[in-house]
Protein backbone atom coordinates (compact mmCIF):
# COMPACT_ATOMS: atom_id res chain seq x y z
CA UNK A 1 0.00 0.00 0.00
CA UNK A 2 2.66 2.15 0.63
CA UNK A 3 3.99 2.26 -2.96
CA UNK A 4 0.43 3.60 -3.89
CA UNK A 5 0.78 6.07 -1.53
CA UNK A 6 4.13 6.59 -3.15
CA UNK A 7 2.50 6.72 -6.47
CA UNK A 8 0.17 8.79 -6.08
CA UNK A 9 2.21 11.48 -4.55
CA UNK A 10 4.29 11.87 -7.17
CA UNK A 11 1.10 11.73 -9.46
CA UNK A 12 -0.16 14.96 -7.08
CA UNK A 13 2.88 16.52 -7.65
CA UNK A 14 3.07 16.16 -10.85
CA UNK A 15 -0.27 18.12 -11.55
CA UNK A 16 1.01 21.24 -9.66
CA UNK A 17 3.66 21.35 -11.23
CA UNK A 18 1.76 21.26 -14.70
CA UNK A 19 -0.64 23.87 -13.30
CA UNK A 20 2.20 26.15 -11.93
CA UNK A 21 4.17 25.81 -14.95
CA UNK A 22 0.29 26.85 -17.34
CA UNK A 23 0.07 29.91 -14.69
CA UNK A 24 3.27 31.05 -13.82
CA UNK A 25 3.62 34.67 -15.75
CA UNK A 26 6.95 34.52 -16.73
CA UNK A 27 5.96 36.01 -20.14
CA UNK A 28 4.81 39.23 -17.67
CA UNK A 29 7.98 39.22 -16.19
CA UNK A 30 9.88 39.78 -19.51
CA UNK A 31 7.70 42.08 -21.05
CA UNK A 32 7.65 44.65 -18.19
CA UNK A 33 11.50 44.26 -18.02
CA UNK A 34 11.86 44.44 -22.07
CA UNK A 35 8.71 46.47 -23.30
CA UNK A 36 9.16 47.66 -26.73
CA UNK A 37 8.80 51.70 -26.63
CA UNK A 38 5.25 53.13 -27.13
CA UNK A 39 4.21 54.38 -30.73
CA UNK A 40 1.94 57.28 -31.27
CA UNK A 41 -0.25 57.90 -34.16
CA UNK A 42 2.05 60.80 -35.70
CA UNK A 43 5.17 58.27 -35.90
CA UNK A 44 2.84 55.95 -38.16
CA UNK A 45 1.82 57.74 -39.97
CA UNK A 46 5.02 58.95 -40.79
CA UNK A 47 6.29 55.02 -41.50
CA UNK A 48 3.67 53.84 -43.19
CA UNK A 49 5.75 50.83 -44.30
CA UNK A 50 6.47 49.38 -40.53
CA UNK A 51 4.84 46.94 -38.93
CA UNK A 52 3.89 48.34 -35.17
CA UNK A 53 1.67 45.33 -34.18
CA UNK A 54 1.72 44.86 -29.92
CA UNK A 55 4.11 47.74 -29.57
CA UNK A 56 2.31 49.73 -27.03
CA UNK A 57 0.11 52.12 -27.71
CA UNK A 58 0.79 56.00 -27.13
CA UNK A 59 -0.72 59.52 -27.82
CA UNK A 60 -3.30 59.28 -30.62
CA UNK A 61 -3.65 55.98 -31.54
CA UNK A 62 -7.49 55.34 -31.82
CA UNK A 63 -9.25 53.41 -28.85
CA UNK A 64 -12.15 51.20 -29.88
CA UNK A 65 -14.92 51.59 -26.91
CA UNK A 66 -17.91 49.95 -29.01
CA UNK A 67 -19.12 47.22 -31.24
CA UNK A 68 -20.14 50.06 -33.80
CA UNK A 69 -16.66 51.29 -33.84
CA UNK A 70 -14.99 48.13 -34.39
CA UNK A 71 -17.09 47.11 -37.17
CA UNK A 72 -15.65 50.52 -38.62
CA UNK A 73 -12.19 49.79 -38.64
CA UNK A 74 -10.69 48.29 -41.56
CA UNK A 75 -9.24 44.90 -41.32
CA UNK A 76 -5.40 44.86 -42.23
CA UNK A 77 -5.23 48.85 -42.44
CA UNK A 78 -6.13 50.43 -39.10
CA UNK A 79 -4.01 50.43 -36.35
CA UNK A 80 -6.39 50.98 -32.92
CA UNK A 81 -5.50 50.19 -29.00
CA UNK A 82 -9.11 48.84 -26.92
CA UNK A 83 -9.02 48.80 -23.05
CA UNK A 84 -11.18 45.69 -22.53
CA UNK A 85 -13.34 45.62 -19.36
CA UNK A 86 -13.65 41.92 -18.96
CA UNK A 87 -11.95 38.77 -20.84
CA UNK A 88 -12.52 35.33 -21.47
CA UNK A 89 -10.80 32.33 -22.38
CA UNK A 90 -12.06 30.02 -25.03
CA UNK A 91 -9.89 27.31 -24.90
CA UNK A 92 -8.87 27.69 -28.48
CA UNK A 93 -5.84 28.29 -30.01
CA UNK A 94 -3.77 28.82 -33.59
CA UNK A 95 -0.18 28.23 -34.15
CA UNK A 96 2.32 30.96 -33.89
CA UNK A 97 3.29 33.05 -36.28
CA UNK A 98 6.60 32.66 -35.33
CA UNK A 99 6.89 29.27 -34.38
CA UNK A 100 7.73 26.43 -37.34
CA UNK A 101 5.30 24.70 -38.60
CA UNK A 102 6.79 20.83 -38.21
CA UNK A 103 7.86 19.31 -35.13
CA UNK A 104 12.09 18.96 -34.89
CA UNK A 105 13.52 16.03 -34.19
CA UNK A 106 16.53 15.35 -32.05
CA UNK A 107 19.00 15.17 -35.30
CA UNK A 108 17.08 18.44 -36.34
CA UNK A 109 15.42 16.33 -39.32
CA UNK A 110 12.06 17.65 -40.39
CA UNK A 111 8.84 15.49 -38.41
CA UNK A 112 4.72 15.93 -38.68
CA UNK A 113 3.20 19.10 -39.49
CA UNK A 114 1.82 20.90 -36.23
CA UNK A 115 -1.62 21.46 -36.12
CA UNK A 116 -2.99 24.73 -37.20
CA UNK A 117 -5.51 25.33 -34.62
CA UNK A 118 -6.53 23.41 -31.33
CA UNK A 119 -8.47 23.25 -28.62
CA UNK A 120 -7.56 22.68 -24.98
CA UNK A 121 -8.14 23.90 -20.99
CA UNK A 122 -4.19 23.50 -20.51
CA UNK A 123 -2.17 26.42 -21.83
CA UNK A 124 0.91 24.81 -21.73
CA UNK A 125 2.55 25.44 -25.42
CA UNK A 126 4.37 28.53 -26.59
CA UNK A 127 3.81 27.37 -29.78
CA UNK A 128 0.32 28.58 -29.71
CA UNK A 129 -1.76 31.71 -29.55
CA UNK A 130 -4.57 31.71 -27.15
CA UNK A 131 -7.98 33.23 -28.79
CA UNK A 132 -9.76 35.42 -26.07
CA UNK A 133 -13.20 37.25 -25.88
CA UNK A 134 -12.88 41.05 -24.56
CA UNK A 135 -15.56 43.06 -23.62
CA UNK A 136 -15.83 46.52 -24.72
CA UNK A 137 -16.53 50.07 -23.09
CA UNK A 138 -20.32 49.21 -24.01
CA UNK A 139 -20.38 45.74 -23.10
CA UNK A 140 -20.54 44.35 -26.43
CA UNK A 141 -17.37 41.86 -27.55
CA UNK A 142 -14.72 40.95 -29.58
CA UNK A 143 -12.50 38.30 -30.35
CA UNK A 144 -9.02 39.14 -29.46
CA UNK A 145 -5.65 37.58 -29.26
CA UNK A 146 -2.91 39.44 -27.19
CA UNK A 147 -0.46 38.57 -24.91
CA UNK A 148 -0.99 36.12 -22.27
CA UNK A 149 0.25 38.42 -19.28
CA UNK A 150 -1.85 41.28 -20.11
CA UNK A 151 -4.55 38.85 -19.88
CA UNK A 152 -3.81 37.78 -16.70
CA UNK A 153 -4.06 41.23 -15.66
CA UNK A 154 -7.47 42.25 -17.17
CA UNK A 155 -8.29 38.54 -15.26
CA UNK A 156 -7.23 40.27 -12.25
CA UNK A 157 -9.77 43.60 -12.60
CA UNK A 158 -6.81 45.74 -13.83
CA UNK A 159 -7.43 48.56 -15.93
CA UNK A 160 -5.15 47.22 -18.72
CA UNK A 161 -4.71 49.32 -22.22
CA UNK A 162 -3.77 46.54 -25.20
CA UNK A 163 -1.16 47.28 -27.63
CA UNK A 164 -1.59 48.74 -30.75
CA UNK A 165 -3.76 45.78 -33.02
CA UNK A 166 -5.36 45.02 -36.52
CA UNK A 167 -8.50 43.91 -37.43
CA UNK A 168 -7.31 40.14 -39.33
CA UNK A 169 -8.85 37.54 -40.48
CA UNK A 170 -8.35 34.48 -39.62
CA UNK A 171 -8.84 29.95 -40.25
CA UNK A 172 -11.70 28.10 -41.12
CA UNK A 173 -11.09 25.83 -38.59
CA UNK A 174 -10.38 28.33 -36.10
CA UNK A 175 -13.61 29.81 -36.91
CA UNK A 176 -15.68 26.36 -35.98
CA UNK A 177 -14.08 25.52 -33.06
CA UNK A 178 -14.93 29.09 -31.96
CA UNK A 179 -18.60 29.41 -32.95
CA UNK A 180 -20.06 28.43 -29.80
CA UNK A 181 -18.36 31.12 -27.80
CA UNK A 182 -18.70 33.60 -29.99
CA UNK A 183 -22.45 32.94 -30.24
CA UNK A 184 -22.79 32.90 -26.38
CA UNK A 185 -20.85 36.15 -26.22
CA UNK A 186 -22.90 37.88 -29.27
CA UNK A 187 -18.82 38.46 -30.69
CA UNK A 188 -18.99 39.06 -34.22
CA UNK A 189 -16.44 35.27 -35.44
CA UNK A 190 -14.91 37.24 -38.61
CA UNK A 191 -12.12 39.21 -37.72
CA UNK A 192 -9.99 38.79 -34.52
CA UNK A 193 -8.25 41.71 -32.92
CA UNK A 194 -4.37 40.57 -32.96
CA UNK A 195 -2.20 42.88 -31.14
CA UNK A 196 0.99 40.71 -30.24
CA UNK A 197 4.30 41.73 -31.27
CA UNK A 198 5.69 38.80 -33.24
CA UNK A 199 9.31 39.36 -33.34
CA UNK A 200 9.24 40.14 -29.86
CA UNK A 201 7.44 36.95 -29.12
CA UNK A 202 10.07 34.73 -31.37
CA UNK A 203 12.86 36.67 -29.26
CA UNK A 204 11.63 35.63 -25.68
CA UNK A 205 9.65 32.54 -27.02
CA UNK A 206 12.77 30.53 -25.30
CA UNK A 207 13.11 32.42 -22.21
CA UNK A 208 9.40 32.32 -21.24
CA UNK A 209 9.46 28.56 -21.94
CA UNK A 210 13.08 27.79 -19.82
CA UNK A 211 11.76 30.03 -17.21
CA UNK A 212 8.25 28.58 -16.93
CA UNK A 213 10.15 24.99 -17.18
CA UNK A 214 12.53 25.70 -13.81
CA UNK A 215 10.04 26.93 -11.96
CA UNK A 216 7.91 23.57 -12.37
CA UNK A 217 10.39 21.34 -11.97
CA UNK A 218 11.47 22.96 -8.33
CA UNK A 219 7.65 23.27 -7.78
CA UNK A 220 7.66 19.21 -8.80
CA UNK A 221 10.94 18.11 -6.77
CA UNK A 222 10.14 19.89 -3.32
CA UNK A 223 6.12 19.06 -3.40
CA UNK A 224 7.23 15.50 -4.40
CA UNK A 225 10.45 15.45 -0.95
CA UNK A 226 7.65 17.36 1.76
CA UNK A 227 4.91 14.94 0.64
CA UNK A 228 6.81 11.94 0.97
CA UNK A 229 8.31 13.11 4.37
CA UNK A 230 5.03 13.77 5.84
CA UNK A 231 3.59 10.29 4.26
CA UNK A 232 6.81 8.61 5.79
CA UNK A 233 5.42 10.26 9.50
CA UNK A 234 2.62 8.80 9.33
CA UNK A 235 3.05 5.55 7.72
CA UNK A 236 6.06 4.52 7.61
CA UNK A 237 8.09 2.54 5.12
CA UNK A 238 8.95 -0.87 5.69
CA UNK A 239 12.56 -0.06 5.75
CA UNK A 240 12.30 2.59 7.87
CA UNK A 241 10.04 0.23 10.69
CA UNK A 242 12.80 -2.47 10.06
CA UNK A 243 15.55 -0.22 11.19
CA UNK A 244 13.59 1.15 14.44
Amino acid sequence: MRKVLDFILVLFSLAVAVFVYSNFNMEGILWNGNKPDAVSSQEMEKNPGTVYTGKPAGDGVPQVKTQEEWNEVLNDVDYVTITPKKIYKTNVYSLAEWADYFQRRRNGSVGRKKATVKETPLDISQDYTPYYIIELEDGSHILAQINRCLAKNIAKGKETPLPVGRKQGFSQGAKSLLAPVCEEYQAPADYVFYAIDNEWQEKHSFEILIGKTVVAVIVFFVLAVVLELIADRIWPSRKRRDSE
